[in-house]
């Protein structure tokens, strides 16, 4: 369910909840160490410093930290800036969200209703409720 992108945030913050020193880790290290392409891997980070998960310095002693511990941050604050989880709300069959007026003229909802509905809300309960420092092999 999570894009590249998405598998590349979550990677990299992983990587660097694990690797903090209280210092700054440089992108061609973590692309470098995670195989991530340099370019791609820049830009998903300072989205994620934009969104304030993430602090970025410039400079020879720069790169990027996380803003705050680990435990701290939902795996929904790293993947709804990439992903925009919000079209999770849209119906699954491709009709305007259930339950509001639809291409059908009316308010009935798609008969794929409620197996979606239940499965979106485990999915999204499940990234509001795990936090970055779960993703690590020896938590």
């Amino acid at each position: 369910m999570l894009s590249q992108t998405g598998r590349y945030a979550l990677r990299a913050l992983d990587y660097l909840a694990t690797h903090d020193d209280g210092g700054y880790k440089l992108v061609k290290d973590i692309s470098g160490e995670l195989n991530i392409p340099r370019q791609y891997l820049s830009k998903i980070l300072h989205t994620l410093a934009c969104e304030g998960l993430l602090h970025s310095q410039r400079g020879r002693s720069g790169g990027f930290r996380l803003s705050r511990p680990a435990k701290q941050i939902t795996l929904y604050e790293v993947i709804d800036p990439i992903d925009h989880l919000s079209r999770l709300c849209a119906c699954i069959m491709g009709e305007k969200p259930c339950g509001e007026e639809n291409p059908r003229g009316d308010d009935d909802p798609c008969a794929l209703h409620e197996m979606w509905g239940e499965v979106r809300g485990k999915y999204l309960d499940f990234l509001q409720k795990t936090t970055l420092d779960k993703l690590s092999s020896d938590v």
